[in-house]
């Protein structure tokens, strides 16, 4: 089985890309150097044997080559130049002349170089440079020792490797001091959020370096999410202990009544059907909370089917269906069709919601308003009623769950404090917006207001 490669961070990474590519152009420059170097050498040397050749092509007198002549007026080395002379003219003798040490080096072994065929390395001699030539029958055979060239290419060759480790070393250790200088702030931020990642309570922020900027941006979006992740658990915390005292209370109302019957009850008999009536109230307030929440969490969970439909009619029928209900006269004004792109099951829910919220605070005799407007943007509709109205201070906090205004903590004003918060969270799965306004000459006013649907005509067909 394979071992699982060991994870990289991000300096490392870094540290091992730049290592290898830092190795590699040192390699191919130095590679480039020691090849361009050799080669002017080598071309150097095939100069000198051009020159070499031509001297003693000048040194053939009378049909005869002046081999003594050459050696005295040649500026060539000769002791490291081996040389060849000899007449192939047919009908005369033959005579072959050699430099020093030629003969000798002849009957060595030689290797020929695959690539370059006048380039043979003899043991003891190095590496030659064969060059022949011929003039009036006579021959003439060069090799030119590259052991001068060799040494000086053996010389750069040193010199570009130690160049080359010495870049190597410097360029790693820069490599290194600046990739964990660039990773600092983000090392730094991973330990910052695994200490927040153990801590139970709110979350706090972490640090914002001021640079490379993707890092502050990454600290920054992680900030707003632990922003958002300490509200929602506060508002969590805050649900649950408000939804237990909410409960609390009526289970408290009914094991007091349970006490008094078991208590009281043979002996006065008159009080039991009274407890039971008041049972009875509290258990059908308990249910309304818990579908209260249940809806709630719903809502919170899930999504809507949208689909064109006309906003009026919902508003008629749920006008029809809640005047029963109500004591107060509803009016319905302005468009008689507005088609908008929503869910119309919960538009009817948030409709009655609305409509008993006004009926809650509202006289008996004061009519309730809606007020159904389109333009070329939005489709806006307003419940209006002519109640207490809401101060203020308190219209930024009416959609929260459980909050109820002060003038409406009274037993003779019943009610959840849950119907608005899931009118929030309805209009909000229906992509449109509500807000409350205050209502002239008094009360209040919700104003929903919808997009306008892309295709109005798309209900017709």
């Amino acid at each position: 089985m394979a071992k699982n490669k060991r994870a990289l961070s991000t300096a490392q990474e870094i540290q091992h890309r730049f290592v290898w590519m830092l190795v590699l152009l040192t390699l191919v420059m130095g590679g480039a150097v020691v090849l361009t170097v050799g080669y002017q050498l080598v071309k150097q040397s095939e100069q000198s044997s051009v020159e070499l050749m031509a001297s003693l092509n000048r040194s053939i007198i009378d049909d005869k080559p002046d081999w003594n002549r050459w050696r005295k007026s040649s500026s060539i080395n000769t002791k490291n130049t081996m040389v060849r002379v000899y007449n192939s003219k047919i009908g005369e003798a033959p005579a072959t002349f050699y430099s020093p040490n030629t003969q000798k080096f002849l009957k060595a072994k030689h290797y020929q170089m695959p690539i370059f065929s006048a380039v043979a390395y003899t043991p003891g001699y190095g590496f030659t440079y064969y060059r022949a030539g011929v003039r009036l029958g006579i021959h003439s055979q060069i090799w030119l020792s590259l052991r001068p060239i060799t040494t000086v290419l053996l010389s750069v060759v040193l010199v570009v490797l130690l160049i080359m480790l010495v870049t190597i070393g410097v360029g790693w250790g820069y490599i290194r001091f600046t990739a964990r200088q660039i990773t600092q702030p983000l090392s730094s931020l991973n330990v910052a959020a695994q200490e927040q990642s153990h801590v139970r309570t709110t979350k706090a922020t972490l640090p914002v370096p001021n640079q490379p900027s993707e890092v502050t941006q990454l600290a920054n979006s992680i900030n707003e999410l632990l922003t958002t992740i300490n509200q929602h658990a506060s508002q969590e915390r805050e649900f649950i202990s408000n939804a237990a005292h909410e409960l609390r209370t009526p289970i408290a109302a009914i094991r007091g009544h349970v006490r008094l019957i078991e208590r009281r009850g043979q002996e006065h008999p008159e009080i039991v059907p009274r407890s039971v009536q008041f049972i009875d109230d509290e258990s059908q307030r308990m249910q309304k909370l818990v579908n209260s929440l249940l809806t709630l969490s719903r809502a919170d969970r899930g999504t809507l089917t949208l689909a064109y439909f006309d906003l009026a009619e919902t508003i008629n029928e749920t006008v029809e269906e809640e005047q029963t209900v109500l004591s107060q006269p509803i009016r319905v004004t302005g468009e008689t069709t507005a088609i908008i792109y929503g869910n119309a099951e919960s538009m009817h829910q948030i409709l009655v919601a609305l409509l008993d919220n006004a009926g809650k605070y509202s006289a008996a005799d004061q009519p309730i308003t809606l007020s159904l407007i389109q333009t070329a943007q939005h489709v806006q509709l307003a419940v209006q009623d002519l109640g207490l109205g809401i101060a203020d201070g308190d219209k930024a906090h009416v959609f929260e769950r459980f909050y109820r205004v002060d003038s409406a903590r009274t037993r003779q004003i019943g009610g959840t404090g849950l119907g608005l918060a899931i009118v929030a969270q309805l209009v909000g799965l229906n992509h449109a917006t509500i807000r409350v306004s205050d209502n002239l000459p008094r009360g209040s006013q919700f104003i929903l207001k919808f997009p306008v649907a892309e295709n109005s005509d798309k209900l017709s067909d």
